[in-house]
């Protein structure tokens, strides 16, 4: 029987290998983003063990030598930028022949020398010294390997010195070893809810695509089976041949998913999930995740073969008849109301507790949640069909809402992959919008983006003084492009310690207008201002300064300077700020810098909604586009009556778009305003700040409904057009 089965699979003409072949794309499709969805933590984990020794220190969690047996080593790491990228910057002293040796080095740098990673050696080549290169001063002799680079485009410098120069300066360990656990950046609670929630409901678009593309022609399947219980087959055997004729299509379509995956995955290592692309080899698919893939697509589509036989199962005529199919009910709408109402009861309890097992219990009730949302599909469908009966005036509309009256599961098939997707985008926007909060309060200032500031304070240290403070206001003046300097200095006797209230410096008026802080009438004046939150590009409390101050007279605490906007202006700057004070604590940062830093997470939400948006739109886009098709095919017969009863084609076509676009508008819209409810709960009960959806998303969604199905009538006009032409319209 199997070898019957597997002559059937073939040997069915044109017909049947387009049918595979559509099969087999839509499986490697599903395929590949699932693959793709495995190697996306083993990617992060691969990030956070090369950033392992960033972390080193006197007290290392998993040391990388024994500590025993190396002398110590002086070591400090620092974080610079350019052009908007970190440059980690890492200066080092051994303290003996056997000191540690960081990875992806060959030989510590000694005085005077460099090693960069290969990035930051070319950008060095490529810009003028003074916005780069001089502000690590010595000759490059090595090169940082890919064991201490996050990413191939990560800019990290090794820089050499004397003991001497390094001990007692600030944020310099003296240590035995090089940590080798990686730091994981923890979510927040209300982000990791939203990630567990996501991650579950990405799966099931992938499920419905594979299903949709396994149950391509299954009435024509159907039909071919039923004629085989007619001449004395048993269900077993016809189960048998069906299974074998989907998993054909299912295993070459598992085939081809592997195989692209293999050639896609250089071009995803691109991809910027966590702030910096990767290298492909840390997309590494697991024995156990290729296993399970490998395996259940071809089960899945199996199942799903299976499926679609339950109405031959009943009787060899079962199909012939073509019996019509029981109505949904209202009892439909019962598992998605005791679903909601289970998530809604049950969240408050998971938030309060801790680790990682409620996590999976809410992935597992948004579960239940999707599972709700198909069972009651079809009898939303049925409503859509009912209305569309009612209020129809013109034909092909009649038969529309006739068709969905008559078989809404069919219609809902259709729509679900994107339903799902619309749900699954909603929440990811929503999400987004609420991780998307404003930085400052009221009664604060930002600090334009196009401003280069520097912060030079330590706990207890004393601050340069105003001599070299003028110096250094005159240099960065005297750069082209400068459009302003915003003096900060420390009117106290005694250095801040760090356990001040406020910061409170002064300055002249004329900085802060030139920095679009505060408009003062005189220039001249002398101002103050709480400058603690300045490393967060945020000024505060500015009011009048005590009579008799004199700026000038006075340490420096730091300086923000305006600039021009343009990049070398900006970078020459933080060169400059550099080189006239000598071992800044901090050093220089850049507005946009600091804005990217503080919306590190939401931009990090952005790019991981943006991901999910295109790969849920592109499945979805596709099943809606073999439902239509399929559904199309297997109706091929009456289609063909009405063209031959007088139907024009372009009315066949709004017959094709309204039991497609109809339920797909309503339900899409009811499913993200269930989206757009759980998510928002979700960061109510998380004690998130709610915020509406960018205004971006209702493109996105009206953009993404009218895309898809637009695809789908593109797709099935042609087809239309010929099964339903006279000359093919021929019936035994």
């Amino acid at each position: 029987m199997t070898r019957l089965a597997v002559r059937l699979a073939f040997g069915g003409g044109r017909e049947q290998w387009v049918r595979l072949a559509v099969s087999a794309v839509g499986v490697a499709l599903g395929v590949v983003l699932l693959l793709l969805a495995a190697v996306v933590f083993p990617a992060l984990r691969a990030h956070e063990a090369r950033d392992a020794w960033l972390h080193t220190s006197a007290h290392n969690a998993r040391p990388a030598q024994d500590e025993t047996r190396t002398d110590p080593l002086l070591l400090r790491v620092r974080f610079d930028g350019y052009a908007g990228k970190d440059v980690v910057v890492a200066e080092v002293a051994p303290l003996g022949p056997r000191a540690p040796l960081p990875p992806g080095l060959s030989r510590l740098p000694g005085p005077g020398e460099v090693a960069a990673s290969p990035a930051l050696a070319r950008l060095m080549r490529q810009v003028p010294g003074d916005q780069l290169a001089d502000r690590f001063p010595g000759r490059i002799t090595g090169t940082v390997g890919d064991a201490a680079l996050k990413s191939p485009d990560a800019l990290v410098v090794f820089v050499g010195h004397t003991p001497a120069e390094l001990r007692g300066k600030p944020f310099v360990d003296e240590v035995r070893s090089i940590e080798s656990q990686g730091f994981s950046v923890a979510l927040s609670r209300f982000g990791r809810m939203v990630l567990a929630l996501g991650g579950a409901a990405l799966l099931m678009p992938v499920l419905v695509l594979i299903g949709t593309a396994t149950r391509l022609s299954a009435a024509r399947r159907e039909q071919r089976l039923a004629a085989m219980r007619l001449v004395g087959a048993t269900p077993r055997q016809i189960r048998l041949v069906a299974v074998v004729e989907t998993v054909i299509g299912a295993a070459a379509g598992t085939l081809l998913g592997f195989a692209a995956f293999a050639v896609a995955r250089p071009f995803a290592a691109h991809a910027d999930i966590d702030g910096s692309p990767f290298f492909p080899a840390d997309l590494r698919l697991s024995w156990w995740a290729a296993v399970l893939i490998g395996s259940g697509a071809p089960v899945m589509a199996g199942v799903a073969a299976l499926v679609s036989l339950r109405r031959v199962q009943v009787s060899p005529l079962g199909v012939t008849r073509q019996a019509t199919p029981a109505r949904p009910s209202w009892r439909r709408l019962i598992p998605l109301a005791a679903s909601t109402a289970l998530f809604a009861a049950s969240l408050p309890v998971l938030v309060a507790a801790g680790g990682e097992g409620p996590l999976w219990m809410m992935a597992g009730a948004l579960t239940l949640l999707i599972a709700g949302i198909l069972v009651a599909g079809p009898w939303l469908t049925m409503g859509v069909g009912r209305l569309l009966t009612a209020v129809s005036r013109r034909v092909p509309t009649l038969l529309a809402g006739h068709r969905l009256t008559g078989n809404p599961a069919a219609g809902f098939r259709a729509i679900s992959g994107l339903v799902l997707a619309v749900f699954l985008v909603t929440m990811a926007s929503v999400a987004t919008s609420i991780a998307v909060t404003p930085v400052a309060d009221p009664g604060q200032e930002l600090l334009p983006a196009s401003s280069v500031g520097a912060q030079f304070l330590y706990h207890g240290d004393p601050l340069p003084p105003a001599g070299q403070a003028n110096a250094l206001s005159a240099r960065v003046r005297a750069i082209a492009g400068v459009t302003g300097l915003l003096d900060l200095r420390w009117p106290a006797a005694a250095p801040p310690t760090g356990s001040e209230r406020a910061l409170t410096v002064v300055t002249r008026c004329a900085g802060l207008r030139a920095a679009g802080l505060a408009g003062c009438a005189d220039p001249a004046a002398v101002v103050s201002l709480d400058a603690r939150p300045l490393g967060n590009g945020i000024i505060q409390g500015i009011g009048p300064a005590a009579a008799g101050t004199a700026p000038e007279r006075l340490p420096v605490f730091g300086v923000l300077v305006s600039t021009d906007g343009r990049r070398s202006t900006m970078e020459t700057v933080r060169t400059a700020i550099e080189r006239a004070v000598p071992d800044p604590v901090w050093l220089p940062w850049t507005g946009d810098e600091v804005k990217a830093q503080n919306h590190a997470q939401a931009d990090q939400w952005t790019r991981i909604g943006d991901a999910v948006l295109l790969a849920a739109l592109l499945m979805a886009g596709f099943s809606l586009a073999v439902s239509v098709a399929g559904g199309l095919v297997e109706r091929k017969r009456p289609f063909a009556l009405l063209r031959l009863a007088g139907m024009r084609p372009a009315d066949l076509r709004r017959v094709l778009l309204a039991e497609t676009a109809g339920p797909l508008v309503t339900v899409a819209l009811a499913s993200a305003a269930l989206g757009m409810a759980v998510v928002s709960y979700i960061a109510w009960v998380s004690g998130a700040r709610w915020q509406p959806p960018d205004p971006s998303y209702w493109w996105i969604l009206g953009g993404g409904l009218a895309l898809s199905l637009g695809v789908a009538m593109a797709v099935t006009t042609p087809l239309l057009g010929r099964l339903t032409s006279l000359e093919t319209a021929r019936f035994e």
